[in-house]
């Protein structure tokens, strides 16, 4: 298949180099990045092993030269209304693969591609940059996908994954399952990136996942949603209390602590604004985005890592 990862950083490398054995793949990235897979390929460290990759790749999407197939958007929520408009100008037709956390940017792509072109990813797969051409795998459970519109077939969308040695799991309420991401970045991820904790079953912690999640739940149920967000929540919490990480790095803690623009406005803070659209109050939530949000202003704790 002809493949455009588009605003690839660590993960969009990741599965841009595993999926080039396969398929024809062109990267749309950062021009650093650009220049460094260019010299060097893309190399993944994953199990002790490393793996080189050559891909095509730019900072300039003009530089597509081939009808697209597919579009998987690899970049931060906060691109995403950039990149979509963009996508849809020149790929009009394309399957497009949607891989934030939250629900943000499934939103938005409603509103350009039909239902029926979008395929929302949940990945399990965690990776970053060792240097600007060399990703390491530090987490892998596989990937979830499934469309937008229901009885759609995609078999030639998962089976693209897999025969790359991706672990798919193929769903039949993708949304649900983008939800249920969603309460976990809202609740545990985001206590991680300002606190460091590791144990959500402290008493603090616990206090406030659970009022995270019945916000959420409150929410959830003044929208069209098509699962029982009551149950949901509680297979989220349960998912939490068992989450016990030897080390765990929030993106928006690490984004904090490098001193960059978080991803906090499409989780937390987007939690916020669909609350506001149905008339529901949510200080928990907002108290945590707005924390963050005056980190980001301040950028304490990039100040208090230069000081130690």
């Amino acid at each position: 298949m002809n493949i455009v990862v588009y605003g690839a950083g660590a993960l969009g490398l990741y599965f841009a180099g595993l999926l080039s054995t396969q398929n024809n793949v062109f990267c749309i990235s950062r021009k650093r990045i650009a220049d460094a897979v260019k010299q060097k390929g893309v190399v993944i460290l994953k199990n002790g092993e490393e793996k080189r990759f050559e891909i095509e790749i730019s900072s300039n999407p003009e530089d597509v030269d081939f009808g697209v197939d597919i579009v998987i958007l690899a970049s931060k929520s906060y691109d995403s209304q950039k990149n979509l408009q963009d996508i849809k100008n020149r790929w009009p037709f394309c399957n497009l693969i949607t891989l934030q956390n939250g629900i943000y940017t499934e939103d938005l792509a409603r509103k350009l591609f039909k239902e029926s072109q979008i395929f929302p990813m949940v990945s399990n797969i965690g990776s970053r940059f060792v240097s600007d051409n060399v990703i390491e795998e530090f987490l892998n459970h596989g990937i979830v996908l499934g469309s937008l519109k229901r009885g759609v077939t995609f078999n030639h969308i998962a089976t693209m994954f897999g025969y790359v040695g991706i672990d798919v799991l193929v769903s039949d309420n993708i949304m649900r399952d983008k939800w249920k991401k969603f309460m976990f970045y809202c609740g545990g991820a985001t206590i991680n990136a300002l606190t460091d904790v590791l144990d959500l079953e402290n008493k603090n912690s616990l206090w406030i996942t659970k009022r995270v999640l019945n916000e959420m739940c409150e929410v959830g149920k003044k929208l069209d949603l098509d699962f029982d967000i009551d149950l949901l929540a509680r297979e989220a919490f349960e998912f939490m209390m068992s989450f016990k990480p030897r080390s765990w790095k929030a993106s928006v803690g690490q984004d904090l602590r490098r001193g960059r623009k978080t991803e906090i406005d499409y989780l937390n803070g987007y939690l916020v604004k669909l609350a506001k659209d149905v008339g529901v109050d949510v200080p928990v939530n907002e108290t945590l985005y707005r924390l963050v949000k005056t980190l980001e202003t301040t950028g304490l704790f990039t100040k208090i890592k230069d000081n130690l």
